[in-house]
């Protein structure tokens, strides 16, 4: 059983890679973080592109300050997905034979909602395997 995280670089993203750990250690399941190379449906600013090497360095400081000795393995894929992050990351998943895929979200108005799809609601929305969602602590 492989234990999926959908990550983007922000709060929402920290908060499910945080989650995903802690549900990894629980039930003893490798992890693997998901990520795109089109990242600007999750940067805050909406205008963010990301390489490869930068998002796998960020991933990697990240999960260096959560992992603990005995964890069990992790892994780390950046792909370039040319245009639909939710399918992408579905994708992987798939790839991945992945029991839960892991999401972190952000409260929107209801007028982003409507106007606006949310590559977070298309996982939840359209994955075959449970999604377990999280969102940032609130400040």
């Amino acid at each position: 059983m492989t234990i999926c995280v959908a990550y983007g670089p922000t709060p929402e993203g920290d908060a499910a890679l945080d989650l995903a750990v802690r549900e990894s250690r629980l039930r003893a399941a490798p992890l693997t973080v998901l990520a795109t190379g089109r990242q600007e449906l999750f940067d805050a600013d909406g205008t963010g592109t990301h390489d490869h090497a930068s998002l796998e360095v960020t991933i990697g400081s990240r999960l260096a300050g959560l992992r603990a000795e005995g964890d069990p393995t992790t892994a780390v894929r950046v792909v370039d997905d040319g245009g639909d992050p939710a399918e992408a990351i579905l994708d992987l998943a798939a790839q991945e034979d992945a029991q839960l895929l892991v999401v972190g979200v952000r409260r929107r108005s209801p007028v982003g909602k409507l106007l606006t799809g949310s590559t977070a609601q298309r996982i939840i929305l359209d994955s075959p395997i449970p999604v377990l969602v999280t969102h940032a602590a609130r400040s």
